[in-house]
């Protein structure tokens, strides 16, 4: 493989076998973009798919399930990822009308792409870029982390925090999100709280 290929390494992901189907670099971060980009869509196809199956277990459900797995085989086999062996498992479910791996396997799986989409994610053309604020989606964020943090639930605080911070969030919010970052950061339950109830009165003006 050649020094221009470099790739920071990332768990789950062998470049020198992805360096097999995609021989540039530029191949690649192509072909790993479109799959950080669709990841949310390919995984609810092929969740949709599932339930297909499991309400109706005909040749046809079957066949779109084995579709759509083979297709997502094929593009974590690209880019060398460790993921290949459930998809190709879930494909061949829906081959052999083996409905309980369909049933069993396929949120798992699902999981495991959607986890492995995120940490593709930093080496895309617009890591470190940050999205246009949403409001319905902070407030949600805001909420979700206060819940977390009253159930101590760690990776749904750090996951939902991650997401607010992805955001370009307003002046008005400013200071109050880096304290909540910082309480989130060292696990400052009390903190934590009281700085996403700050955070909706903000919003709501209450």
């Amino acid at each position: 493989m050649s020094d221009d290929y470099h790739m920071p390494v990332i768990g789950g992901i062998d470049w020198e076998k992805a360096h097999r189907y995609l021989t540039t670099k530029e191949a690649l971060i192509e072909v790993v973009s479109e799959m950080v980009s669709g990841a949310e869509k390919q995984t609810a196809l092929l969740s949709g798919y599932k339930d297909a199956v499991i309400k109706d277990p005909s040749d046809s459900a079957f066949d779109a399930f084995r579709i759509q797995a083979h297709s997502m085989k094929a593009s974590v086999r690209s880019i060398g990822s460790d993921l290949f062996d459930e998809a190709y498992a879930l494909e061949i479910a829906g081959r052999d009308r083996d409905a309980d791996t369909v049933k069993n396997k396929t949120d798992d799986f699902v999981k495991d792409y959607l986890a492995l989409s995120e940490k593709l994610r930093t080496v895309t053309p617009d890591a470190g870029k940050k999205s246009g604020f949403d409001e319905t989606a902070f407030a949600g964020g805001i909420k979700d982390i206060k819940e977390a943090m009253e159930a101590f639930d760690v990776d749904t605080i750090q996951k939902c925090m991650e997401m607010v911070l992805s955001m370009e969030i307003p002046e008005l919010y400013g200071e109050e999100i880096r304290r909540l970052e910082g309480a989130v950061r060292d696990l400052e339950s009390e903190t934590v709280i009281q700085s996403c109830e700050k955070i909706g009165k903000l919003m709501w003006g209450e």
